[in-house]
């Protein structure tokens, strides 16, 4: 991978941490009701999720291009699809403030988050329509590739994550819940994956 595409990689990863989720919420809630330290522990059960899933992508790759020749193009169609369809659920979303409740006391919040994780099938589909995009899979090595944007992954998930936590830790919610932050998000996101689909969609047809 080039410095550029890694470049590129890092920076989608990193408006797709902040785009308001299920996940960024409970981080958010966990921080103002439990404090960082907590939340902190529940950031790495969900980082440690991604391991999973991206052990099982290069997996479930690997055996899809063995056994197709058109393997990498029915791929592409199809990540091209979903990130049009996130792209669509988020435009919907795009007006829809982010509500903050206090969250119950977890015994174990790095089992919380990894569970939490683990279990999202469409984390799986996220990162299968995602991770490919940057990998380069018509090339040899591409799984040591996808191994290293999974780890990439999750220290941008980490860092973002963290400091969401801090910042609502400290109090700093009025700031979270202001209407143009989750806008501007959300328009970052949508921005994001109709890039990455329209480029998907140009390499489909070249």
């Amino acid at each position: 991978m080039s410095f550029s595409e890694i470049s590129a990689f890092l920076l989608a990863s990193t408006v797709l941490a902040f785009t308001p989720g299920p996940d960024i919420l409970f981080v958010i809630v966990t921080s103002l009701s439990q404090g960082f330290r907590t939340t902190f522990k529940f950031i790495l059960g969900l980082s440690s999720g991604v391991i999973v899933h991206t052990t099982l992508i290069v997996i479930g790759i690997s055996t899809l291009i063995r056994q197709s020749h058109y393997g990498v193009h029915v791929l592409q169609v199809f990540a091209a699809g979903y990130l049009l369809w996130l792209a669509y659920k988020t435009y919907i979303h795009r007006l829809d403030s982010i509500s903050l409740n206090k969250t119950d006391k977890v015994e174990n919040y790095f089992l919380r988050g990894f569970f939490m994780n683990v279990s999202n099938p469409k984390v799986m589909l996220f990162f299968l329509a995602f991770f490919p995009q940057f990998a380069n899979l018509e090339k040899d090595g591409y799984q040591v590739r996808l191994m290293i944007l999974g780890l990439l992954f999750i220290g941008v998930t980490i860092l973002a994550f963290s400091i969401v936590a801090w910042i609502s830790s400290k109090g700093r919610e009025r700031l979270i819940e202001n209407p143009k932050f989750s806008h501007r998000i959300y328009w970052f996101a949508i921005l994001v994956f109709v890039g990455v689909s329209t480029l998907l969609i140009i390499d489909i047809f070249t």
